[in-house]
Parts: structure tokens; C-alpha cells; sequence
């Protein structure tokens, strides 16, 4: 846990097409105040959240809702593994034994696993449940929670199975974060700088110079507002605004599917960061300035490099940018402008690789 943890007070409130968003220290007093309105028209509540959270934010969590009354809690492991069909055949039938009918709400507390499991099963159980969001990591705070997409891995995949699908809200209390682990505030980290340099000037000059992750938490609003910009521009991933958002995704959900439970998706993010940038470098798409720039940073952040999967280059045949069995990928100018969603070659993906691994 970093040490003299900050927060900030007060509470920021974005609309999205998938559901309003708050931020701040009275984010849980914010949803306690919708609960004190709504709650009497659900038939029960339930609970999604994993065994790490359970023990780490849930008594806190449930400590900050007066007007929650009775819920059920359901628990999955901690870990990427729990994004399974076998979970969620799970999770349905667990809904269906706890009586939940489609006047129920879900809501899910914990990282981008739970959200994104959360997601999937309120959008398919019974054709759809209210669903609300509380992210406890970094991760699922700036990323994850936000947007919409849910999904589960299948055969190998990441997200192969998912939906976009709106929430009644999503709630961050920077306070959750009080119990992160170091590793999960690093793989949080991820997303943050990859927000900050689509965002551009003061943000990405302003992250480059962070020395102790907990500071963060000072630029929380304006990483969540660097998504929820690109989220209001363009829903449902038409266009470049929220493509973008993909960036460093390509090579990093290849790789994280490949290495399976070794791999958290922030680290897998970082390094998809590393090789991208150099691929968007050799491409002409991005200055050999800017593209050091991200790996000096990338590899002060993470200074021990993963041996990679032999199988990247089969899996990104299964990412949803690809057109035509072409691979595609979101790649980087400078910091601030548009990406560019253009095919790449093997031997641009191979060289980049190869420089991975070799520096």
C-alpha cells in the first residue's frame, strides 16, 4: 500500500452513453442516495465480486450503503482465469438458484475481471438485469469499468464473447484503492500512461514525471475524463476516437491470452505499449523522439522484460480490429493527435518483436 495515500474531495460526475459516472470521495455517498430511491423497486439485490475484494473493500463498501437492505453476495476466484465460460455458466445458474428474476440489480465490486464479468452477466441473464459498477483498482477505475464492454475469454481469446451494455452507474471511491496491491497499482499504471499520451500535452508531460504511483490518484479525474471523452465521441468503437483507446491492446491481449495467469492485463498493456510504439516508429507513423519516450518510461516502470509467447503473431488473428483476415492495429502519432487503424505487416510485427526482446 503506498505510503501518505491521497484522495480528492468532492466528486466529479460525467454522463455516458452507458451510464453516469462518479468520482471522488462521496461516490459511495452518491450511490446510497440512489439507492434510498431505487432500492424498493428491486426484488433483491446481489452481489459480484471476487474472494481478494471480498476480504479487502466489501466490509467498507457495504459499511457506506445505509439503504443497500438484504443483498447475496456471489464470490469468483481473483484472476483473468475467472473471465470462463465455465464461470459464467456458473455465475447464471447461481443467479437462477438465488431466485434472481429480471427485477433484480447486480452489482459488481472489484477489478477489471469482476466489471467486465459483471457486465456479461447482467446483459444475458434473462436478457438483461439493472447493473451498477464500484472499480477498486487503478485499473478498473480509469479503464475497465467505464464504456460499456464487457466480455469473457473464450478458446484462448481475450473478450471473444462480450457486449457493450449501459449501467445504472459506475461509482469510484478513491479510497478503494487504499488496498491495492503494488503489482495491480503498476498494471493500473498502464492504462493511465496510455490515456495520458492520447490526451497529449499537459497530462502526458505531467505522468512522465510521476515518481510514486499513489500520486496518481491527483490526475484520477482527468485520466477518467480523457476515456469518457472518447466514450461520449463515439459509443460503440465506429470511429478512430475510441479505437484509440486500443492502443498497445493488440500485441498486449495477444500476449496476456498467451501467457494466461503470468500476465497481468496492465503488464501486458505495457509491453503491447513498447512494441507498438516501435512498430508505429518503423512505419513512419510515429517519431523515433516520441516512440523513446514511451519505452524510457515503459521500461522504468517495468524493468523486467517477459519472454514472450511463440504464438503472438497467430493469436492477434483473433483481434476484433483485424478487416479481411488482414492484422490491423491503432497506432500512435504524436502525443495528443488521432491514431491511425492501419494492416500490419509480419515483418514490421516480427521486427518489433524481436526488438523487444532483444533490449
Amino acid at each position: 500500500m503506498p505510503s501518505n495515500f491521497p484522495t480528492f474531495e468532492g466528486m466529479r460526475h460525467w454522463e455516458t452513453p452507458f451510464g453516469p459516472v462518479y468520482a471522488g470521495d462521496q461516490a459511495l455517498q452518491a450511490f446510497d442516495t440512489w439507492l434510498e430511491t431505487h432500492r424498493a423497486s428491486y426484488s433483491q439485490v446481489l452481489i459480484l465480486t471476487d474472494e481478494s475484494v471480498h476480504v479487502a473493500c466489501i466490509p467498507y463498501v457495504l459499511g457506506s450503503l445505509a439503504h443497500l437492505g438484504e443483498s447475496s453476495i456471489l464470490e469468483v476466484e481473483a484472476g483473468e482465469a475467472s473471465k470462463s465460460l465455465e464461470v459464467m455458466n456458473h455465475l447464471w445458474m447461481a443467479l437462477l438458484e438465488n431466485g434472481a428474476d429480471r427485477q433484480s440489480l447486480l452489482i459488481s465490486i472489484g477489478g477489471g475481471v469482476v466489471t467486465d464479468l459483471g457486465g456479461f452477466l447482467a446483459a444475458t441473464y434473462m436478457r438483461g438485469l439493472d447493473h451498477v459498477l464500484i472499480p477498486t483498482s487503478l485499473l478498473g477505475m480509469v479503464d475497465a469499468a467505464m464504456g460499456g464492454k464487457t466480455g469473457i475469454n473464450v478458446g484462448g481469446f481475450k473478450n471473444l464473447a462480450g457486449t457493450f451494455s449501459a449501467s445504472r452507474g459506475i461509482y469510484a471511491d478513491p479510497k478503494l484503492l487504499q488496498t491495492l496491491p503494488e503489482a495491480h497499482w503498476r498494471a493500473g499504471w498502464a492504462e493511465c500512461v496510455k490515456h495520458a499520451y492520447l490526451q497529449g500535452a499537459p497530462l502526458w508531460q505531467q505522468i512522465q514525471s510521476i515518481t510514486d504511483l499513489s500520486h496518481v490518484v491527483d490526475f484520477l479525474p482527468a485520466l477518467m475524463e480523457a476515456k469518457i471523452t472518447r466514450i461520449q465521441s463515439d459509443p460503440r468503437e465506429r470511429g478512430l476516437a475510441r479505437k484509440a483507446l486500443n492502443l498497445g491492446h493488440s500485441v498486449g491481449h495477444a500476449a496476456e491470452a498467451g501467457m494466461g495467469t503470468g500476465l497481468l492485463h496492465g503488464d501486458a498493456v505495457a509491453l503491447g505499449l513498447w512494441i507498438e510504439f516501435h512498430i508505429a516508429q518503423s512505419m513512419g507513423l510515429c517519431s523515433a523522439i516520441h516512440m523513446s519516450e514511451m519505452q524510457v518510461l515503459i521500461d522504468r516502470w517495468w524493468p523486467n522484460h517477459w519472454v514472450l509467447p511463440k504464438d503472438v503473431s497467430e493469436r492477434l488473428r483473433g483481434d476484433k480490429k483485424n478487416h479481411a483476415g488482414a492484422i490491423r492495429m491503432a497506432l500512435p502519432g504524436a502525443p495528443g493527435a488521432p491514431v491511425t487503424l492501419t494492416e500490419v505487416s509480419a515483418i514490421h510485427l516480427q521486427s518489433a518483436l524481436a526488438a523487444y526482446a532483444s533490449h
